[in-house]
């Protein structure tokens, strides 16, 4: 696998405005890791017990970060399709609660419940997914510290409205990728006028068909 090039780094890179009494909230305490099988195995069994597959075809999923640099997963985003082609999303928290319903709406993708194979609960690895993040942080430029997993995204590859746009489209399948953050070391934070700018950089992760990895090029 190759180091993420410094130069990719840095075309990522995004400052932060926080003030200094949130840094510790921010940098630390993460009650689920967004980096450890474990929360992913947590995130899992909260889907599990709260939706009911029976009736709903998942075809996206996102696991969100609480904020930026917190490494703290605190949500699965959900993009589902009903029987009678009800495209919705909804938010389902690691506390237990649950989001409000939202149209889903495309001008773009094809949602057809009977041509969509749903992501299955049971078939995702989080064993896979903590070894892909550690993966990913072995690939670090020298000199650089990981900092947080800000989302894990599995997605069904949907037909296009436009057949044409669907040449060389794996109509399908499933693809994920995840982005992590990370500082440089020495350089994380930088003050103007009172105000602590934190910088982090972030790099898109793609998760390749064998469960492998690479970072994608900017």
């Amino acid at each position: 696998m190759k180091k993420l090039s410094r130069l990719a780094a840095l075309a990522g890179m995004t400052a932060l405005l926080v003030s200094c009494n949130n840094v510790s909230s921010m940098l630390g305490g993460a009650k689920y890791p967004a980096d450890q099988a474990e929360t992913y195995a947590k995130a899992v069994e909260i889907l599990k017990e709260k939706v009911d597959t029976t009736k709903f075809k998942i075809f996206s999923m996102r696991f969100n970060e609480r904020e930026e640099l917190s490494n703290d997963l605190s949500s699965i985003s959900l993009d589902m399709v009903n029987a009678d082609n009800f495209a919705f999303r909804q938010a389902y928290y690691m506390d237990g609660r649950v989001g409000q319903m939202n149209d889903y709406s495309t001008s773009v993708n094809e949602i057809d419940y009977t041509k969509i194979k749903g992501i299955s609960l049971s078939k995702i690895d989080p064993a896979a997914i903590g070894r892909q993040i550690e993966e990913a942080k072995q690939l670090l430029p020298e000199g650089h510290t990981f900092q947080s997993v800000s989302i894990y995204q599995i997605s069904e590859v949907l037909p296009k409205m436009m057949s044409m746009l669907n040449r060389g489209k794996a109509v399908g399948t499933q693809e994920a990728n995840f982005k992590i953050c990370f500082t440089e070391d020495g350089k994380e934070t930088e003050t103007s006028g009172g105000q602590v700018t934190h910088l982090y950089y972030e790099a898109n992760i793609i998760v390749n068909p064998d469960g492998s990895i690479t970072p994608e090029e900017e």
